[in-house]
């Protein structure tokens, strides 16, 4: 996979984050339930820090961005995963639905899996403008 594709796919990613953060938002502020136990007002800057992570590698600093995608993996590996799965067998009431349970583990999974690429340097750098 070329870096230029992973760093948009990573993107994707960030964008799907802020969304189910984003709708949780509006179903709060509707007067229902949120749609995980994160709260949106604090996962939504979580999924844009990831963002941050991503400079180093459109500023050619790869083992920087490698270093930061291991990073990411136990942050958002364990919070986006972990504790939603602990929580959900605990506790699925937590959840406004199966379906945004889903959805949250689906995102975070995805995001885990981009970032684990990352991490391993299963990347080419082909295009010119990110490096």
């Amino acid at each position: 996979m070329s870096l230029s594709r992973l760093l948009k796919l990573q993107w994707f990613y960030i964008i799907l984050g802020v969304g189910y953060n984003v709708v949780s938002y509006i179903v709060v502020m509707s007067g229902g339930q949120q749609l995980s136990t994160t709260p949106p007002l604090r996962g939504a800057p979580a999924m844009l820090m990831y963002g941050l992570f991503l400079i180093a590698a459109y500023k050619g600093r790869f083992a920087l961005y490698r270093i930061l995608m291991f990073l990411a993996i136990l942050i958002y590996g364990w919070g986006g995963i972990g504790i939603h799965l602990m929580k959900y067998i605990r506790d699925p009431s937590q959840y406004a639905s199966f379906t945004a349970w889903i959805l949250a583990m689906g995102i975070n999974v995805f995001g885990l899996v981009l970032s684990i690429i990352a991490v391993s340097g299963r990347y080419t750098v082909e295009d010119p403008a990110v490096a």
